[in-house]
């Protein structure tokens, strides 16, 4: 047995898996992200750390086993934490939202160049990337800075709390911009900018790498009489990609939960100017060998929750009434053909290709017959115009997607499933597992212990898909029309803000 262990930025999960990759149990307990002025977002990692703990040992011990082979971690990405040399937190964690190191990533910018600097590391300068942050917990709190042992991020960081030594995946260390790209080592000259030494931070391992074996403590409290290996697992959407069956140049995951990403697997490092100009990273995957990249709406199911707390309030009753999920309730009810109707989903400054936080929501096209029906559709396909203009951009860069698997709460969908098809003119086929990220870090796993010769073979055994969606010719020829008039609204918002 396998298990995949995923630390959300919301809340931890644990998956038991069997090698075929059937769900043998689950278990999940939420936490908080404690905002404030400036961009603050952090996080009790210590608490973090509980909440992982307890679905770990609620998963296993819900299936009565003795044994488990391995276990696996995807963690969130970019989030820094101070930690002792017992691997204990001295401070909050600072997450990857947490945008009060934006002057510290302009001083990056400045100092090696925003291009330069792409082409290095593979990222640009941000105040999403991990070194930066670390350079902020300086100004933020100095005493902290100088006494920490090292700066972790959750990878590390779960590692030594399960048992594991002080290790971090190819995957978040080449997201850290403190990372040659092609090498995958920490680069000691943007370290030293940062303010540390390449000992204060964890030592670069191989995804699906054997780090140890699950504590003493840990294993009583579950029951487990045999011992447990611990191996290196991945950023969670490379995790996803990996659990989503995401092998080969060419194919590509939706992951619709908070945000909406759209991640490809890359052949070779890529970092020419469509990248650049776009926005997208490339950097390590999962798999031996390949890259990764991704686009991102920082909008996806928290745009539908708003929307439903605040428009939908007859239309939860009614559902509540009929037993059914507002969701569900919603898709039933939808207008059945796309109108001239567009919701822009900047509602938190836009994703990618622009990347521009100061842009703003709005929706265009309001006439005395637009009902709550017809917002909702009008919502669902302005999230995929996004994802349009996105494949698009990759297409620019010279990443061509010829199909698409769809993970996250979005999936659930079958309605919003077709108009993904239909505006991306591209097959969309959804995994039998819904966990995807905990499935990729038990594959992971699995492959760590040599249960299969390699990582895709692993892929190959444990996933699988229950449905694909094919585009139908007459609605995507409709959405290429409104894809053209949606792709001028955020230009004209924006001469429009710069003006007023």
């Amino acid at each position: 047995m396998l298990v995949g262990l995923d630390i959300g930025t919301t809340g931890a999960k644990a998956v038991v898996f069997d090698d075929c990759g059937t769900v043998l149990s689950t278990a999940f307990e939420e936490y908080a992200v404690i905002s404030g002025p400036g961009g603050m977002a952090e996080q009790d990692a210590e608490g973090v750390w509980r909440s992982a703990r307890t679905v770990l040992v609620r998963a296993i011990a819900s299936c009565g086993l003795k044994t488990v082979e391995a276990i696996g971690v995807s963690v969130q990405g970019d989030a820094v934490i101070p930690v002792d040399r017992a691997g204990n937190a001295l401070g909050p964690a600072l997450l990857g939202m947490d945008y009060r190191s934006a002057n510290a990533a302009r001083a990056f910018a400045n100092t090696f160049g925003d291009r330069q600097l792409f082409e290095r590391t593979g990222m640009r300068p941000h105040a999403l990337n991990s070194i930066t942050k670390i350079l902020y917990y300086k100004e933020l709190n100095p005493q902290v800075f100088e006494t920490a042992a090292a700066f972790a991020t959750y990878a590390d960081f779960i590692a030594m709390k399960l048992g594991g030594e002080r290790v971090i995946d190819t995957s978040m260390a080449s997201r850290t911009m403190a990372c040659t790209l092609e090498s995958t080592e920490w680069d000691d000259e943007l370290l030293a900018f940062g303010g540390i030494t390449r000992d204060r931070l964890g030592q670069i391992r191989p995804s699906g790498t054997v780090i140890g074996h699950l504590s003493s403590d840990i294993a009583r409290e579950a029951g487990l009489s045999g011992t447990t290996m611990i191996s290196t697992g991945g950023h969670d959407q490379c995790c996803a990609a990996l659990g989503a069956g995401v092998l080969s140049p060419g194919q590509a995951v939706v992951s619709t939960g908070t945000a909406e990403v759209f991640s490809t697997c890359l052949e070779r490092a890529t970092t020419n100017d469509g990248m650049y100009e776009s926005f997208f990273p490339c950097y390590r995957h999962v798999l031996p060998g390949a890259y990764f990249t991704f686009s991102l709406n920082h909008i996806g199911g928290i745009l539908l929750r708003w929307f439903k707390e605040t428009f939908c309030h007859k239309e939860i009753e009614e559902a509540q009434r009929r037993g059914m999920d507002i969701y569900h309730y919603l898709d039933q009810s939808m207008s059945p053909n796309p109108q001239k109707l567009f919701i822009v989903p900047h509602f938190n400054g836009s994703g990618t290709p622009w990347c521009d936080m100061d842009a703003t929501g709005a929706i265009v096209g309001l006439t005395l017959s637009t009902g709550i029906p017809d917002l909702y559709r009008a919502l669902l396909e302005s999230q995929t115009y996004e994802l349009a203009l996105n494949l698009e951009a990759f297409g620019a860069s010279g990443i061509d997607i010829r199909s698409i698997s769809a993970v996250g709460g979005g999936s659930k969908s079958a309605d919003w499933l077709q108009i993904k098809a239909n505006i991306l003119n591209r097959p969309v086929r959804v995994p039998v597992c819904p966990e995807s990220a905990a499935l990729g870090a038990a594959i992971l796993a699995g492959s760590a212990i040599g249960l299969w010769s390699s990582v895709r073979e692993g892929a190959d055994r444990m996933v699988g898909f229950k449905k694909e969606y094919q585009p139908d010719a007459n609605m995507a020829s409709k959405y290429t029309g409104l894809l053209e008039e949606y792709r001028g609204i955020y230009p004209a918002l924006k001469r429009l803000r710069e003006e007023v």
